[in-house]
């Protein structure tokens, strides 16, 4: 399978700093497809370095340096777009941030539950964005809020817990218990260090939830007609 190919040649590139051509001897994976998977992880200049003294092919090396090349072009063109957009934001208006909350919602909030704002997500800037969303346009504050962390058996689950009451900024008497699993076998780039398993945020009641939902209505209806 694809993605057992790909979670192995994760493991050779990360773990064995090896190059794109001996990853693609060893998994007969083409050069062109590591080039998608591994773009994000490109060998140290001193890798490269020390893979040449030990007679790797000049090729190779200068390869692995052209793809560092790009890469970091790359880096410097999304640095510029980056600083434009973050000015652009800088004068966004209360009710485009109130629309940017609703469409986070629509795409990742629990639209069945009647009862409570819920919604899950990998990536803690959007966990923080909607508590201060909800905050700000819906009244409910942090104490209000309570979280459940569903979590991989080969994860510190306590360091896991403490990272998300940190970054969230709430107590531990507001955690649910722990959903923990086991790691799935495709799931080899879930233990990279910025991942943190899935936080899930439950808040307010039906007065809130009705307000949500029927604000995003109100919004597609608008822009639907």
């Amino acid at each position: 399978m694809r993605t057992e190919e790909k979670n192995k040649a994760l493991k050779l590139r990360i773990e064995n700093k090896m190059s794109y051509g001996e990853i693609a001897k060893r998994l007969s994976v083409s050069k062109s497809t590591l080039s998608v998977w591994l773009r994000g992880f490109p060998l140290s200049e001193e890798r490269v370095l020390f893979l040449r003294k030990k007679a790797w092919s000049r090729g190779e090396a200068g390869r692995e340096r052209f793809r560092e090349t790009m890469r970091e072009k790359r880096q410097e063109k999304e640095d510029k777009i980056y600083v434009q957009q973050l000015t652009r934001f800088k004068k966004i208006s209360p009710q485009a941030l109130f629309v940017a909350g609703l469409m986070l919602y629509l795409g990742e909030g629990d639209k069945k539950d009647r009862c409570r704002v819920s919604l899950a997500n990998t990536d803690p800037w959007v966990i923080t964005f909607f508590v201060w969303w909800m905050k700000k346009f819906l009244g409910i504050s942090k104490t209000q809020i309570k979280v459940q962390l569903h979590l991989y058996k080969t994860m510190n689950i306590s360091v896991e817990r403490k990272f998300w009451q940190q970054k969230i900024g709430i107590g531990r008497n507001q955690f649910y218990k722990d959903q923990i699993r086991p790691l799935r076998p495709s799931s080899f780039s879930y233990r990279e260090s910025y991942r943190h398993g899935t936080c899930k945020i439950y808040a307010g009641g039906v007065k809130e939830k009705t307000e949500l939902m029927l604000s995003i209505k109100a919004f597609l209806d608008t822009y639907n007609r």
